[in-house]
């Protein structure tokens, strides 16, 4: 690892440089394209895990898989495939698992794809390395150096992953539009982080701010999952994830002029959305809007456009920046170091004492 430097560095530059993981998750999830789509196209349900953001990570890759091939997905925590197999996977029931993981050492989820292989599961790793824990027990392994990080927190690891999950989605689906709309995000990636940079330190520093919302709905509730544990871990701040339509059941009363909430805006729903957001707005909730356009927005406290030229299902990555650089300026605002959050390990490697045993 390298030596570490000046106070938040790395996450800074694993931030504004992760243009070349998404190319390089482009490349490498396209080299074993036909091999990935050999080994998922004759099941009839996936399977996705991880553990902490790659978790949250199964949350986006999971629905998304399955609006583009059609077949079945499920995302959850390895811990419950390897300790409650039985919720997870029926009886008789042989699904392919895709396991997640940055550094492809983490314990959970090598355990739990033992368990899928014992069981006759098909299995593929998504990583940022290839001779790992993991690429042994695993089918097939794609692995995207480009990801790698000297962060704990995953920035451009997550982006990269995802960006690979995309495209293994589009090559079992023969989806050859999608695969070239993919192609084109790299080149999109400076404006978006350019211009996201000025909206994320505003918010960022503002410590008026006392909670924060991430609402998403499909499957960018699960990139509002992983904003939520990155403004958690790298500046310690109070933040939840909730699907549009939910937060009205209960959490409405936490709602104040104290409470952002940062509203990742779908094409797909995006009417009830914004009747979430008014009926937010009119309780004295900020809110904080992130839109491929923002023409209709001025009614909220802030509008971020994405302004992308993909259409919605290639564009889930680009909200990313943003979610990211507002940890970021959060911490540093903070005093605290975002590469180094408190208690965050980059890899967790569990024992037979911590595993229960």
């Amino acid at each position: 690892m390298t030596e570490m430097t000046e106070r938040g560095a790395f996450s800074w530059h694993e931030i504004v440089t992760q243009a070349s993981s998404w190319q390089g998750a482009l490349m490498a999830a396209s080299a074993k394209g036909q091999a990935a789509k050999a080994l998922l196209a004759p099941v009839n349900r996936v399977l996705f895990i991880g553990c902490g953001s790659t978790h949250y990570l199964a949350q986006f890759a999971a629905p998304f898989y399955q609006v583009v091939t059609g077949c079945a997905s499920q995302a959850v925590p390895s811990s419950e495939l390897l300790l409650q197999t039985e919720t997870v996977i029926a009886r008789g029931d042989r699904p392919a698992v895709v396991a997640l993981s940055r550094s492809g050492e983490t314990s959970e989820t090598i355990m739990a794809m033992q368990k899928a292989a014992q069981l006759g599961c098909p299995t593929l790793t998504i990583s940022c390395y290839e001779d790992v824990g993991l690429a042994r027990v695993s089918d097939l392994t794609i692995g995207i150096p480009e990801g790698r990080e000297e962060s704990f927190a995953q920035t451009r690891s997550f982006a990269g992953m995802l960006v690979a999950a995309q495209v293994v989605a589009a090559l079992v689906a023969g989806d050859a539009a999608l695969l070239t709309e993919l192609g084109r995000l790299p080149g999109l990636a400076q404006g978006v982080i350019s211009r996201a940079q000025p909206v994320a330190q505003r918010w960022g520093e503002d410590e008026t701010i006392k909670r924060i919302t991430y609402l998403g709905s499909g499957w960018v509730y699960g990139l509002a999952s992983e904003a939520t544990v990155k403004m958690k871990e790298m500046s310690l701040s109070m933040a939840e994830p909730y699907h549009f339509m939910e937060f009205r059941h209960g959490p409405m009363s936490l709602v104040d002029q104290e409470h952002l909430i940062v509203a990742l805006l779908s094409d797909s729903v995006r009417e009830y959305e914004l009747a979430v957001l008014r009926d937010l707005k009119a309780r004295g909730a900020r809110v904080l809007a992130v839109s491929n356009r923002v023409d209709d927005l001025a009614e909220f406290d802030d509008a971020y456009a994405l302004q992308a030229t993909v259409g919605e299902r290639a564009r889930p990555v680009l909200y990313l920046p943003l979610v990211q650089l507002m940890a970021y300026y959060r911490s540093m605002h903070r005093g605290l170091n975002p590469d180094r959050p408190r208690n965050v390990v980059m890899a967790i490697k569990l024992t037979g004492t911590e595993m229960g045993a």
